[in-house]
């Protein structure tokens, strides 16, 4: 995994093109099995990680009442809960 502090646009992700797993493959020395596992995380290649497809959830976070995190799956979601979710690739 290689991770910027600060996106500016946001994050982007997507899975590499075999052409940008070769480059970072001979950079960081990736293990040519993880070309199907890799994700760049903004345009330009500079960012990526290595995993299963990528989940993600968004909502206002004024909304949460008292849950602290979205992924907090102690705590049970109010009904009519705004939030959305979904994978990528």
């Amino acid at each position: 995994m290689f991770l910027k502090p600060f996106y500016r646009d946001g994050l982007h992700i997507r899975r590499a093109t075999a052409e940008e797993f070769a480059v970072l493959r001979e950079r960081h020395g990736l293990d040519p099995g993880d070309a199907e596992y890799t994700w760049m995380l903004e345009p330009g290649g500079d960012s990526f990680v290595i995993g299963s497809n990528p989940s993600w959830r968004e909502a206002e976070y004024e909304l949460m009442g008292d849950r602290e995190v979205l992924y907090d799956t102690s705590k049970p979601r109010p009904p009519g809960f705004p939030a959305e979710s979904g994978t990528v690739g």
